[in-house]
């Protein structure tokens, strides 16, 4: 599968070239000129043991603009199939410049999952669970489309580190537990389903040398979410996340990479968001490509949610193909996470759950692509990840 990826990944590179390029005229030099726009897509054929065989495709596309950083508009798209049944479709825009000094992001999505997974609360739930996701005792029937949108700026100026934003999210969730299942017997707060509106905002503190590919610097964050009668949500909680973001520079080609995130959940929290994580880049877990790695996706589950997750990054070379730079990297990595509920016991406070693993990156300018292979060191069991974009 990696072959067709990457060779499309390179073909696409000299596309967004001659896109961009001019040809000079018969007995003239031609004029070097920087690309205005890159594109990348690629087709999703994959396997997965949480989401099973997978057939879709994923595109993006960066426009450059001259005083914008780091690009004028990006767009990105997917449409993917599983033969579990699930669906992730979006349509995504982020323009970092678009209303003057302000950051507009903004996303629309469709998600279906016949088998989406739930394990009960807790960080020692369904100890009996043996890696058999197909199992109908740790799966449920959900659809749910949603859509956010986001404004963020810089109210000290372009160049001073500070950032804030507001926004509004909602999804609506449709659940459908299986007899047997574990979401059946217990029936937790959301059984029902229907709407969760929100509002956002939060603040953030960026010293990153750069966005899309960071070598130094960092970024801390805090948000805040709220639904309630008035944010059109059935539902009414609020959600606090700390984040922390740090790039160590150790060589000229290694960067240590370091995150850590703490997410609570306070009031009446439907089940399906004791997954979920606020702040600019959601997470979902515990377990999964955004959280732990080598886990389960939400193999565990709560109220109060934590993990760390460590890269050390390594360029291994810089080349140029079709006449476009192109790096390629390497990464091995620990991630650790674990959650606390109200109402069930979760263990000893060490009691963490590990995933590690090693990947490789493949960038152009803000355009990266990401490929990880990760083994939980509980179980033993293994998971495989291709993603745009590093996980931090």
């Amino acid at each position: 599968m990696l072959a067709p990826a990457v060779f499309l990944f390179f073909m696409l590179l000299s596309l967004s070239a001659v896109a961009a390029g001019r040809t000079a005229a018969p007995g003239l030099v031609p004029v070097k000129q920087t690309p205005t726009m890159d594109g990348i897509a690629l087709p999703l054929l994959s396997f997965s043991s949480d989401q099973g065989f997978g057939y879709g495709a994923v595109g993006g596309m960066y426009l450059y603009g001259e005083g914008k950083a780091p690009y004028a508009h990006a767009l990105s798209a997917q449409v993917f199939f599983t033969a579990r049944g699930a669906m992730n479709h979006y349509l995504r825009y982020d323009g970092p410049q678009l209303l003057g000094p302000l950051r507009l992001e903004g996303r629309l999505e469709y998600r279906q999952e016949k088998s989406s997974p739930f394990f009960g609360a807790g960080n020692l739930s369904a100890p009996d669970f043996r890696g058999d996701v197909d199992d109908q005792k740790y799966n449920y029937d959900k659809g749910s489309p949603g859509l956010w949108v986001r404004l963020r700026g810089r109210p000290f100026g372009e160049k001073h580190p500070f950032q804030s934003y507001v926004g509004y999210g909602w999804r609506y969730t449709r659940v459908s537990p299986y007899e047997t299942s574990i979401l059946a017997q217990e029936k937790p707060i959301g059984i029902e389903g229907g709407p969760s509106g929100q509002i956002l905002a939060g603040a953030l503190w960026d010293t990153r040398d750069e966005e899309s590919d960071p070598t130094s610097g960092g970024v801390e964050e805090v948000a805040l979410r709220v639904s309630g009668l008035a944010t059109f949500s059935r539902y009414q909680y609020a959600g606090v996340t700390l984040s922390e973001r740090r790039y160590i520079r150790i060589t000229p080609r290694l960067v240590f990479a370091q995150r850590l995130t703490l997410d609570m959940l306070f009031g009446e929290v439907p089940f399906f968001e004791w997954m979920t994580t606020g702040g600019v880049n959601v997470s979902e877990g515990i377990g999964g490509m955004s959280s732990v790695r080598g886990i389960e996706r939400n193999r565990f589950a709560g109220n109060v949610k934590a993990f760390s997750n460590s890269e050390l990054r390594f360029q291994a070379a810089r080349m140029s193909v079709f006449g476009q730079p192109l790096a390629l990297g390497a990464v091995v990595f620990l991630d650790l996470g674990r959650v606390w509920h109200p109402g069930v016991t979760d263990g000893k406070w060490h009691e963490w759950h590990p995933g590690i693993g090693g990947g490789l990156r493949f960038s152009r300018r803000a355009a990266v692509v990401r490929m990880d292979y990760a083994r939980s060191t509980e179980t033993g069991r293994q998971r495989f990840y291709i993603t745009f974009g590093h996980m931090f």
